[in-house]
């Protein structure tokens, strides 16, 4: 059955190219001047609706206002038989989706044809014009009246001599202004505020929020960067299964940058690709004349203006997006830093663990650290810190827990000299907890000053721990981790990283504690790791009462054999030291134990429950 095409005065209908909801598009031949155009024509029926109608006649008049060599002209705009229409230039080269077809194209010519359209936009801003709906199935291939000298239409390659990047192959010609925004007016015909209108692959935060007051000129710049993207790496910023995942990850997730997808892209427009796709567009360009601008400096070998985030920034700002307000570093290990943050629906204060972009693998995270925070939250103990929330923030791992304005340890000893008494006292309760650990079938396997948090009436709260299993793998290589952990490391793990921690490398974690708390410093100190880690493993501890003289002989014995360099000779359990310091509590020389010892029962025997 022939098609049933419409009649417009002044044209004869060959062809339908296509339809979409407000109207639909043939090719034609006008009689006066003879030329072929597209005809545009507006739904009748049930479609056509009050709103189509304004829409389709938005339309019209916005692309009737620009003239742009990188725009689609509008010949004619006019009504026939009742039925609205326009008529525009014919562009039958196909559109840029289908030229690219998936594939990622060389950084010069994505860059060459985000500056053609780039350019485009800024004309369309000048007349007050936000398209709304950029994406290259709107971008049509122009053949006709172009140098083929500059870029091979089939290999998208540059010839010798690309000096002058304004001419190519094929003109881009932008289409599409069916959800064209006028600025100088506030009718648009569809914007109600929430309403989301747009592409969700290519529509800018403020477009999937439904935020329609900041919907301007930067969102147009927002899906040049979508577009620019999608050249380099044959992929949108962001792909997903439903249209409500598109909106959440438009929202809320970072694009994946194009270098680890395409390493060899050159960083520059890396750069100025993510800065269009920033969430805030207060820090996208300013204007798409200045993205075309920094475009031509990187076709010019210049550098660019756009400059990248630094780390610290991209994590501040997602993690921003998720109500944390990250506010100043508390401090850092070797694969880790610790901020003061605020919770802002709470007004909550917290800590931020984050695990610098690098230094946690997703793998490692899914295998290891994501089941420790599980398993740790799961421990009810309350001097044991919980983690409230794990993930990823740009590129970074990271851990919500509670913040302590005493700090930990580690400040403390800066400023306070601990007594005997004190640093028994401590220690006991920190037996205590590891004790509870250990019933739960659960090593710490990183004590040590900083990862002890002092709460109220210096409570210590005990944090930062790997479990048994091999979360400690990697975390104390030589070339990556500061001085500061290396020395708090048990013998065993220094001579072996692939070891798991057990119930004695606490132990020994424990008596390091007690060490500093009695010297005010830990046993091992020197100028490089590899002299640290070789102490660790070979050289004892300096003994304690040669230069505190308040430590006891037995107070030295406990200490000392924490520190053994053979686990087995350590206290076996947590809560045989517990035993021992509290007795030590009690009577600093300990004679219970010497009665025991002169009675022939060996050192600790009596000791286990």
């Amino acid at each position: 059955m022939p098609a049933v095409w419409p009649l417009i005065d002044g044209y004869e209908i060959l062809a339908e190219i296509g339809r979409g909801g407000m109207g639909v598009v043939y090719k034609a031949r006008q009689a006066h001047p003879e030329r072929l155009v597209a005809l545009k024509v507006i739904r009748d029926g049930p479609l056509a609706s009050p709103q189509v109608e304004a829409r389709f006649r938005i339309e019209a008049e916005a692309a009737a206002r620009m003239r742009h060599p990188n725009i689609v002209s509008i010949y004619e705009v006019g009504q026939s038989a009742g039925r609205a229409f326009f008529t525009m230039e014919l562009v039958e080269g196909g559109t840029l989706a289908q030229h690219l077809g998936g594939r990622p194209q060389p950084a010069t010519k994505a860059a060459t044809l985000a500056r053609f359209l780039a350019l485009a936009v800024a004309h369309a801003h000048e007349q007050n014009i936000v398209h709304r709906d950029l994406k290259p199935s709107n971008i049509l291939l122009s053949h006709a009246g172009v140098d083929s000298s500059r870029i091979g239409r089939e290999t998208g390659e540059y010839s010798a001599g690309t000096a002058n990047h304004s001419e190519a192959t094929f003109s881009l010609k932008i289409t599409d202004f069916g959800l064209a925004k006028r600025l100088d007016t506030d009718s648009t015909g569809w914007t109600l505020d929430g309403a989301i209108l747009g592409t969700p692959g290519y529509m800018a935060p403020e477009q999937a929020a439904g935020r329609v007051q900041e919907i301007g000129p930067r969102t147009d710049i927002y899906a040049l960067g979508a577009v620019l993207y999608e050249m380099l790496t044959g992929r949108p910023p962001f792909e997903a299964d439903t249209r409500e995942q598109m909106v959440r990850q438009i929202l809320h997730d970072e694009p994946t940058p194009p270098t680890r997808i395409l390493a060899d892209l050159p960083r520059d427009l890396e750069t100025v690709c993510l800065k269009c796709l920033e969430k805030e567009p207060a820090r996208r360009y300013p204007t798409a004349g200045d993205l075309a601008h920094d475009l031509d400096r990187f076709l010019d070998g210049r550098a660019v203006v756009a400059l990248p985030p630094s780390a610290r920034e991209r994590l501040a700002r997602q993690a921003e997006r998720d109500g944390y307000q990250i506010i100043s570093e508390i401090g850092r290990g070797p694969r880790s830093i610790v901020y003061h943050a605020r919770y802002t629906p709470l007004k909550q204060m917290v800590a931020v663990k984050v695990f610098p972009e690098g230094t946690v693998t997703q793998d490692e995270w899914d295998t290891r650290l994501g089941r420790s925070s599980d398993l740790w939250s799961a421990l009810t103990h309350p001097q044991i810190v919980p983690v409230h929330r794990a993930g990823w923030w740009a590129g970074s791992a990271y851990q919500i827990l509670e913040y302590f304005p005493g700090g930990s340890l580690t400040d403390r000893l800066r400023s306070h000299r601990f007594t005997v008494p004190e640093a028994l006292l401590l220690t006991s309760q920190l037996a205590e907890i590891v004790g509870y650990l250990h019933r739960q079938g659960v090593v710490h396997g990183n004590l040590k000053p900083s990862n002890i948090l002092l709460a109220a009436s210096d409570i210590p709260r005990i944090t930062d721990f790997w479990l048994t299993g091999g979360l400690f793998h990697g975390s104390h290589k030589v070339e990556n981790g500061p001085l500061a952990g290396l020395g708090y490391l048990a013998p065993e793990m220094v001579s072996d990283p692939a070891n798991d921690p057990r119930p004695h490398t606490d132990v020994y974690g424990l008596g390091i504690i007690l060490y500093e708390l009695l010297m005010g410093r830990p046993p091992f100190i020197e100028s490089s790791p590899e002299a640290i880690m070789e102490q660790v493993r070979s050289q004892d501890a300096p003994l304690l009462s040669h230069v505190n003289p308040d430590v006891t002989p037995a107070l030295e014995a406990v200490c000392m054999r924490c520190l053994r360099k053979d686990p087995w000779r350590r206290f076996t359990r947590a809560y045989d030291l517990l035993i021992r310091l509290r007795r030590l509590l009690e009577d600093p020389t300990d004679r219970t134990t010497r009665d025991r010892n002169r009675r022939g029962r060996p050192p600790g025997t009596g000791d286990t429950t």
